[in-house]
């Protein structure tokens, strides 16, 4: 769950990011950077010492390192799973009422049965709105929230804007997301380099894209390093994603790039549907045809998938490197 270190005569945390793409780093944060915010998130959240917590999997990454860290200090019992599963998931939700969890995982819940679970904090991706309606029918609530390791939270949802966490700074700069806050990180571990940037005014960023909206607040728009250049255009996965995710019956997909002899890359689509529609809802040319609604030509992927389901990390999020394997390996495509 970390290694907590002594230094100066302060309290300090070791924690592993949890990236999808990238080599996982060590966040060296003060101890009471996590500690302090413990009291906020019990408020907007709800959980108290009367729950039963899931953590879906291993507290090797900061999400699920925190859950643990929450539960303790609420004094609420913990379910802890030793890797993410589905059915031992399901099992854990008929004593736990609240859990952490992503958005891939919920939809899986959904998908299988929520028990008694009467709250979820989820974070990780973006939370597709059909989920959230889907939450809400099975008589969850869900409280999500954007954050990053290096960043600890920056905004979580009230009614239906995300908002800046109590404490919390949030300026959108050109398109990039930057906090100034009490949570933020010290920095890497000795020798370890990240995307974690400062500037003179104490705000700090990890390159995550976004805007502001009047009606739904923060908008966040994933890592601006996911990209896929394609003839000489470039694409940013995040934004061809959350197109596809406001499509009907659509509540998870990935978007990545692969290689093309004169393209460069091109983009590829893997649509998971909702197992209770008809299936004529993912059809790749109708697919196709409603994302053509919503994205510039050059976005409209090339190639689509449908599949059961997405590959997952240890700590729950699609795993973008597997899918892209995956891909490769069989070629079994529609091209449209």
């Amino acid at each position: 769950m970390g290694l907590l270190r002594e230094r100066d005569g302060r309290a300090w945390l070791e924690l592993r990011t949890s990236g999808t793409s990238a080599v996982a780093r060590t966040v060296v944060r003060s101890l009471a950077s996590w500690e302090d915010s413990f009291d906020h998130v019990s408020r907007l959240t709800g959980i108290t010492t009367d729950d039963t917590v899931l953590v879906p999997a291993p507290p090797s990454g900061s999400m699920f390192a925190f859950a643990h860290a929450h539960a303790a200090h609420v004094g609420a019992d913990v379910v802890a799973l030793d890797r993410w599963s589905p059915a031992s998931a399901v099992e854990a939700t008929t004593t736990c009422t609240a859990a952490h969890l992503t958005p891939a995982m919920l939809a899986t819940l959904l998908d299988r049965g929520t028990g008694r679970l009467r709250t979820v904090v989820c974070a990780g991706a973006s939370l597709p709105e059909s989920t959230r309606l889907r939450a809400r029918e099975a008589g969850v609530r869900v409280v999500d929230y954007y954050g990053a390791a290096e960043l600890s939270f920056v905004a979580m949802r009230v009614g239906a804007r995300l908002e800046p966490f109590p404490e919390v700074d949030v300026d959108v700069r050109d398109g990039v997301i930057w906090a100034r806050s009490p949570w933020l990180a010290d920095g890497y571990a000795p020798g370890q380099s990240g995307p974690l940037r400062r500037d003179e005014d104490g705000f700090a960023t990890v390159g995550d894209l976004g805007r502001w909206d009047a009606t739904s607040g923060l908008v966040v728009l994933g890592r601006g390093d996911d990209v896929v250049t394609t003839g000489g255009a470039t694409v940013v996965c995040a934004d061809v994603e959350a197109a596809l995710l406001s499509l009907p019956g659509v509540p998870a997909v990935a978007v990545v790039g692969t290689p093309h002899p004169d393209l460069g890359e091109v983009v590829e689509a893997v649509v998971v549907g909702d197992s209770r529609l008809d299936p004529a809802h993912l059809d790749p040319a109708h697919l196709r045809g409603c994302a053509a609604d919503l994205l510039d030509r050059t976005q409209l992927p090339r190639r689509w998938h449908v599949w059961s389901d997405l590959p997952l990390t240890a700590v729950g999020k699609i795993d973008r490197t597997e899918v892209r394997a995956r891909l490769l390996s069989t070629r079994t495509e529609v091209t449209t």
